[in-house]
């Protein structure tokens, strides 16, 4: 949908004027545009100035558009105008009002058969018109196609070439979408004829029909497998449809019909008009439409065409809530997802033995900001629960409170509104990232989807679709790591959850899922990556890869853009890529991760605090990571992690140093005297003014222990380790959370036991306090699938979440078993 520009948008290009924000990608931004004269409203396609300053780059977009000018006929968006040449090369299409097809068939549902020849037969005729220009389009898919109300567009020729041409693109890459290829995208892009784009054709029809891939889901190896040898799925298909589809979906290119062929054998039995929520679905992006162009002029920052149209800031009933693919007219790929960092260093046990060898030691955590209300107001105390003097604010997520630093900040007396007694709840998927506040527990699942549970008694509240699920969350064999609609681990603050997904940033009501405002944004860089509270701001990713990626701060209250710095280039090395979203904040600097290094912003306007840089490892050791790919703040000192290969015979071996840095400013500190009997395979899980909680363990390095230590923050030695997982049966797991810290206790959990561990005023530990949770799942069955095609997290036995939320822990288990009990004396 439209949004508003942003201070750096330009407000002319070429000809024409811009008057609103349609979204970016990879190569730059698109943007709406108009002449000063009047005329149809067109999608202005611009190019960053570090790819435009590639002469090789302006030759391939000159190409461009003389491919696109060649191309012409009623169910194409044509090219207009563009100028390879200028300082920013642009180029301008037909701007059409509506969505794409992905978007639709996530809204309305799969298609009749009559709808589908409607559909199929505008496609079919606009690829004989690209073929009859000698052009392969080579990117048919879903989201490059849009749905007018006269009938669909094919869009975006940006990996289209002329077929007599040299190929510009080097050998090696792969230019398509894999979910939507032929077997000749899969051999090479230099044996791409017009027969593959009817092959590709043919797959987009089938989602139309069932609203599935027809390659199925899973890792992209796996799923250009079943493409190279045909193995479609077309069972749910109309069998006359069937008939037509499958005549296309063969391996010899030779063999399928032509596209003007298929146009003929799709026209008989089409439907006259789209199914009406796809009517209702157009009408909204022409309603939308017919107010920005009404304004004569730019749609502003800090405003939205409601707010534009009615004169004043809405109510939040009244935003925006409809979400939008992928920019029309701007090629994003892959279809089958982002490509997305590693997941950090975390000691999720069970994971260990499969995940160690795709994970990059050091990468970033996420944070949630949580804050105290020293007031409750008179209806929160009449609801009950808590101490009457106390409420929760912010939610409390798997790094504990507002600074990550695994504390949380609520005391023992606050508790839930509502919440009487221990009780048992279950979530219908498996939970992959959760957040705890007052009113609710919300997860994220494998699927990509939300649900919450009422944190008073555990019965459900609401489910959210992200609208983009084809495979679990997971890693494929490349070390590519994939959540459906790139969706955030969610944030909970007050009566509000935040999350982005599907490149929408969402504020919803907490207590019944209603979207209350969503704007563009980025999308989850790993599994840590979360939203951020601040100030009335909320803070995020401006991306869903890490290359390219800025921190963007938007408004809690209407989600208006306020200001964006960058946090990364483009195109970085795997290497290099982490979780560049925020990750913390101490209420008056926001902490982020940038490629080189941790960064703290100032929250009012994004001014530049301080950068953590290459002093921070002096004298820490030959060998260690730098980088800082995590940060926790606990009062006037943040700290992070780093780490260096220990020369064990594992060629995972490594040690954990701890970093210090003033907070605000980031300048280095030292670092934090571990034990160095300690710090082999060890990862940091939480510290506060007093100890650290240190988790241990490697499948890699079998003579380190799996164990809990719990070090002084000061000295760094030993005060007390707890042996994790217990002994149990051949084939059967105990898995273990991390360890927070709340109301001076340490405290985790297994599949039965959640242990506590008083931290004493003078530092020293209490003895351990093991509490059998009621309705716990108990130890489950060792995984065993085939991983030749990744790490699919669905099949895996992840570890336990803990949320204490001050006197009340909810433990969160990989079955979705969630089970809520008094924090033991």
């Amino acid at each position: 949908m439209l949004g508003p520009l942003r201070d750096d948008s330009p407000r002319r290009i070429g000809p024409y004027g811009i008057r609103a924000r349609l979204g970016a990608g990879g190569m730059g931004e698109v943007f709406l545009g108009a002449r000063d004269g009047g005329g149809d409203p067109v999608a202005v396609k611009t190019v960053r100035r570090d790819v435009a300053q590639d002469p090789g780059f302006r030759s391939r977009f000159r190409r461009e558009i003389a491919v696109a000018r060649a191309v012409t006929g009623p169910h194409v968006a044509p090219l207009l105008d563009g100028d390879a040449d200028a300082e920013v090369p642009w180029l301008a299409t037909g701007y059409v009002a509506g969505p794409t097809l992905s978007a639709a068939v996530r809204g309305a549902g799969a298609m009749t058969e009559a709808e589908v020849r409607m559909l199929g037969a505008g496609l079919a005729r606009a690829l004989a018109a690209v073929h009859a220009a000698g052009i392969v389009h080579r990117d048919v898919k879903p989201g490059n196609v849009l749905l007018a109300s006269d009938g669909p567009r094919l869009i975006d020729f940006g990996i289209a070439r002329d077929a007599g041409a040299t190929p510009l693109t080097t050998t090696s890459r792969m230019v398509g979408s894999p979910a939507f290829m032929s077997p000749e995208h899969v051999a090479g892009s230099g044996r791409v004829v017009p027969a593959s784009d009817v092959f590709c054709l043919a797959s987009v029809l089938c989602f139309a029909a069932t609203g599935r891939d027809p390659f199925g889901d899973g890792p992209v190896a796996a799923v250009l497998y079943r493409v190279k040898y045909v193995e479609a799925d077309l069972g749910d298909v109309p069998e006359a449809l069937r008939a037509v589809l499958a005549d296309c979906l063969v391996t010899d290119p030779a063999a399928r019909p032509t596209a003007a062929e298929l146009a003929q054998r799709l026209a008989p039995d089409a439907a006259a008009r789209w199914p009406e929520p796809v009517v209702r679905h157009i009408a909204e992006y022409e309603r939308e439409l017919a107010r920005v162009m009404a304004l004569g002029g730019p749609l502003l920052p800090g405003y939205t065409p409601t707010e534009v149209a009615a004169g004043s800031p809405p109510a939040p009933h009244q935003l925006p809530t409809q979400g939008t693919d992928f920019t029309p007219g701007l090629h994003i790929a892959p279809t089958q997802g982002p490509g997305l960092a590693p997941p950090p260093r975390r000691s999720r046990r069970v994971l260990g033995a499969v995940l160690a060898a795709l994970i990059v030691l050091g990468a970033a955590t996420g944070g949630i900001l949580a804050w105290r209300n020293n007031q409750k107001t008179p209806d929160e105390a009449a609801r009950g629960g808590g101490s009457p003097a106390v409420g929760i604010v912010a939610g409390v997520d798997e790094n504990g409170g507002p600074d990550a630093s695994g504390t949380v900040p609520y005391g023992r007396d606050v508790r839930p509104v509502g919440w009487k007694k221990s009780w048992q709840g279950k979530f219908s998927g498996s939970p992959i990232g959760c957040s705890a506040g007052r009113d609710v527990v919300v997860c994220r699942k494998t699927d990509g989807t939300y649900e919450a549970l009422s944190a008073a008694d555990g019965h459900r509240m609401w489910v959210l679709d992200t609208g983009e699920i084809s495979r679990s969350a997971g890693w494929g064999p490349s070390n590519q790591f994939f959540m459906p609609a790139a969706a955030t681990r969610p944030t909970v603050y007050d009566d509000t959850v935040l999350l982005a997904a599907g490149d929408r940033l969402q504020s919803l009501d907490a207590r019944t899922g209603k979207v209350r405002w969503e704007t563009r944004s980025g999308g989850a860089h790993n599994l840590e990556s979360a939203p951020l509270v601040v100030g009335g701001l909320v803070f995020a990713a401006t991306t869903s890869v890490p290359d390219g990626a800025a921190l963007a701060a938007y408004d809690l209250r209407t989600g208006a853009e306020k200001w964006h710095k960058p946090l990364a280039p483009q195109d970085i090395s795997d290497a290099q890529k982490g979780n560049f979203w925020p990750v913390a904040t101490d209420g008056t600097v926001v902490y982020a991760i940038g490629e080189d290094a941790p960064k703290a912003f100032r929250p009012k306007d994004g001014m530049l605090l301080g950068t953590a840089g290459s002093e921070a490892v002096q004298g820490v050791g030959e060998g260690t990571n730098s980088g800082c790919g995590d940060l926790r703040v606990r009062g006037d000192v943040a700290f992070c992690t780093a780490y260096a290969s220990n020369g064990s015979a594992s060629a995972f071996g490594s040690d954990m140093s701890v970093l210090r840095f003033s907070a605000g400013t980031l300048k280095a500190q030292g670092r934090v005297p571990v034990d160095p009997g300690l710090v082999a395979e060890a990862s940091l899980t939480a510290l506060d003014d007093r100890v650290i909680a240190i988790r241990r363990g490697s499948a890699y390095v079998p003579d380190v222990p799996d164990e809990l230590v719990v070090v002084g923050r000061d000295n760094g030695r030993a005060l007390g380790r707890f042996p994790l997982g217990g002994k149990v049966a051949q084939g059967m797991s105990n898995p273990v959370s991390d360890a927070l810290i709340v109301a001076d206790t340490v405290l985790w959990a297994d599949s039965t036991t959640l242990y506590t561990v008083p931290v004493r005023s003078d530092g020293t530990l209490g003895p351990l306090v093991r509490t059998r949770l009621p309705g716990a799942p108990g130890p489950s069955s060792t995984p065993a699938y085939d991983k030749a095609d990744g790490i699919q997290l669905d099949k895996e036995l992840t570890d336990p979440q803990v949320l204490p939320v001050g006197g009340v822990v909810h433990v969160v288990y990989d079955d979705g078993t969630t089970v809520s009990v008094p924090l033991p004396e």
